[in-house]
């Protein structure tokens, strides 16, 4: 949606074409319609039209009014401390990609930890039907107390997220660099690693980010980068494919150069990429390549641009 037309469409300026842009939005999510119904009650009640300088002002007050949220009580025991165990399927349906660990802290309120291997990813089905993919090396965890009035998870590492619409109870995902997202129903990933950027690419829907006490709704087709070291944010645009990556197990790529590519190796493999001078003169590259293991991806890569590799030792790999 182009957020100019919406303004036009709540200060009654729109043109039919305009009209019917915005009846297609509103049918795409439950969620478009409350934050539009809101908007026009608030426009009401100041009785003046909102402005351009108003609309994010107003977006911010929607979320906070929406999705007010306490943090889970109760320290989170660390994950090396924890025994593996068997979880029942009642509870929790967890389909595997890789090796996929789910494990109870002994605590009050019960919490479960799901991690990932440091070479495998997962994936994993909420209690309330929320799908997550995970990347290698990632870390989930939730309480018992998980869809009774909200949906709280903490993340660290990157996970593609299919959230299960629920109007009354708010999937809040609290993250590294104390990064917190709040969506009703919606699909994206989220990089959140410690001293990292964190980066959130929305596939569809609408995803409230707070970072640096501030709070900014990003929508689909965008990705949020939050630097935490300066408290910087930006926003621009993102391919759906990009955005996808996870849940499709395809990596994709954009005009890319070998340093791009190789911050996309290292997240996927959870491998360290070192890009030697050489491989900057190799061509961008622009494609999908369905992972099949990092041996055969490698093998495409350098058919399609040049790149040439090899293993420093079994934790690193250079690009030249």
């Amino acid at each position: 949606m182009n957020w100019d037309i919406l303004l036009k469409y709540i200060n009654k300026q729109t043109t039919p074409e305009e009209d019917r842009e915005v009846t297609n939005w509103l049918n795409e999510q439950r969620e478009n319609k409350y934050l539009l119904d809101y908007l026009q009650r608030r426009s009401n009640k100041l009785n003046a039209e909102l402005k351009d300088h108003d609309i994010q002002k107003e977006w911010e007050h929607l979320l906070d009014k929406m999705f007010e949220a306490e943090p889970i009580k109760g320290k989170v025991v660390s994950l090396r401390k924890f025994k593996y165990v068997a979880v029942a399927a009642s509870l929790i349906l967890v389909s595997v990609l890789g090796w996929l660990y789910l494990r109870p802290a002994k605590q009050h309120p019960q919490q479960f930890a799901l991690q990932t291997p440091a070479n495998m990813r997962g994936k994993v089905t909420l209690p309330d039907g929320t799908l997550v993919y995970m990347a290698p090396n990632s870390n989930l965890e939730y309480d018992n107390t998980y869809d009774v009035a909200k949906r709280i998870v903490h993340l660290s590492g990157e996970a593609f997220f299919d959230v299960k619409h629920q109007t009354n109870k708010p999937f809040i995902i609290y993250a590294q660099n104390n990064v917190k997202l709040t969506v009703l129903g919606t699909s994206f990933s989220f990089y959140s690693r410690k001293n990292r950027v964190s980066e959130v690419k929305v596939a569809t829907g609408l995803v409230g980010i707070t970072a640096n006490k501030h709070t900014q709704f990003v929508k689909a087709g965008e990705q949020f980068n939050y630097t935490a070291t300066n408290g910087k944010s930006a926003i621009q645009s993102v391919d759906e494919h990009d955005a996808t990556s996870l849940q499709n197990e395809t990596l994709y790529f954009k005009n890319n150069n070998a340093k791009e590519i190789a911050v996309k190796l290292q997240r996927w493999y959870n491998i360290n990429v070192v890009v030697l001078p050489a491989a900057q003169n190799h061509p961008l590259f622009s494609g999908e390549m369905k992972d099949t293991g990092i041996d055969n991806l490698l093998k495409g890569l350098h058919y399609a641009t040049g790149i040439n590799y090899r293993y420093q030792n079994s934790k690193t790999l250079l690009l030249f």
